[in-house]
């Protein structure tokens, strides 16, 4: 692991994140960012989260159902609301490190 990853895996998810959204506020200065950004970033964070785990998983989507703790069918949903390509996530995880 490296210096960089260590210091991320140690501040803890959410203290990364609320540097992010300080950093993200910081950005937009005087002029807040447009409506819907909680909806937007829920939108981001989940569809990261279905991505990495499909591609950890092989596109195995019944582990990566059960990994998440939601319904397959949940997933599939998902998957399509938030336009995933299985395409990308069903080979080999080195190939995208």
């Amino acid at each position: 692991m490296s210096d960089f990853d260590q210091q991320l895996y140690n501040l803890g998810l959410r203290k990364v994140m609320g540097i992010y959204l300080r950093r993200y506020f910081d950005i937009h200065g005087d002029i807040l960012p447009g409506d819907g950004l909680y909806s937007n970033l829920i939108k981001e964070i989940e569809r990261s989260l279905i991505e990495e785990t499909l591609r950890r998983l092989k596109g195995n989507q019944v582990q990566v159902a059960k990994l998440l703790g939601i319904n397959r069918n949940t997933l599939r949903r998902k998957i399509q609301d938030l336009n995933i390509s299985l395409e990308t996530h069903n080979h080999d995880i080195s190939t995208n490190l």
